[in-house]
């Protein structure tokens, strides 16, 4: 994303903190440089921007309203993302962008941060976006791996981070008799007693998961068969007790107060 006019200037006013009389100017500057780094990614919905334009006339206005709210939330969720980033990185905004501007790689980790916090209603998942985008900013050896994270983060929604949260307890003891004491996995009955609602829809949250590399099947190879099958065992991968580390980490402090 090159240097623009409206973009520095709309960044001037984040190096210093505000006192009573320009708060609301600086924060108005933020949505300011929020709105312009989200158009320079791309990343508004085009379908959105065709009603809202060249079929204003003919779309009946809740749809408007409506078409209306959901840009602004994106942007909204955007922003959060990329003040997350700020706070982990320890940089103002006006540095981060700055920062972000001069690598290839960071412009590419920001774009799909920013894609991926729009797209989600979980708070958590987009403040854990955005800190993957700081650690990457600060420092670049990072960013191929905060990529891989990002991608891990952006294919699971409040299913999937259920069924991550089931898989990161400890699995239900084994039948009596049995050498060890617990299931080396989880089981899908012992997964439908955790998610009752999920009898149906279970193959497709685990499909994602394994997709994304953050579960797997640790009953592979396992002798199976009978009551107490031991084929499936599902477990996360370190991968998925990482992503999962970020998603339950909102609550923790970020870093630093930003330069």
């Amino acid at each position: 994303m090159p240097s623009s006019p409206t973009l520095l200037a709309s960044i001037a006013y984040m190096g210093r903190e505000p006192d009573e009389d320009s708060r609301s100017s600086v924060e108005a500057s933020v949505k300011a440089t929020t709105g312009v780094i989200v158009a320079a990614v791309g990343t508004y919905n085009p379908v959105a921007g065709m009603a809202l334009g060249a079929l204003k006339e003919y779309v009946d206005a809740p749809i408007l309203r409506l078409i209306e709210a959901e840009r602004a939330r994106r942007a909204e969720r955007a922003e959060h993302a990329l003040q997350a980033g700020s706070e982990e990185a320890q940089q103002s905004l006006d540095r981060l962008v700055q920062t972000i501007e001069t690598s290839p790689d960071l412009l590419a980790l920001m774009a799909e941060t920013v894609q991926a916090a729009m797209e989600t209603p979980l708070t958590s998942k987009i403040i854990a976006l955005g800190r993957c985008l700081g650690r990457g900013v600060r420092d670049e050896t990072r960013v191929d791996a905060e990529r891989l994270r990002v991608r891990g983060l952006a294919g699971i929604e409040a299913p999937e981070v259920k069924l991550l949260e089931v898989l990161d307890k400890e699995t239900y003891p084994t039948p009596e008799g049995w050498i060890q004491g617990r299931w080396p996995g989880w089981r899908r009955p012992e997964i439908l007693i955790e998610l009752p609602g999920f009898e149906n829809v279970l193959d497709a949250s685990i499909a994602r998961l394994t997709a994304e590399g953050i579960a797997r099947d640790d009953g592979i190879g396992r002798f199976g068969g009978g009551e107490h099958d031991a084929r499936e065992m599902w477990i996360l991968t370190d991968f998925g007790r990482d992503c999962l580390s970020l998603l339950l980490a909102v609550s923790q402090p970020t870093g630093a107060t930003p330069e």
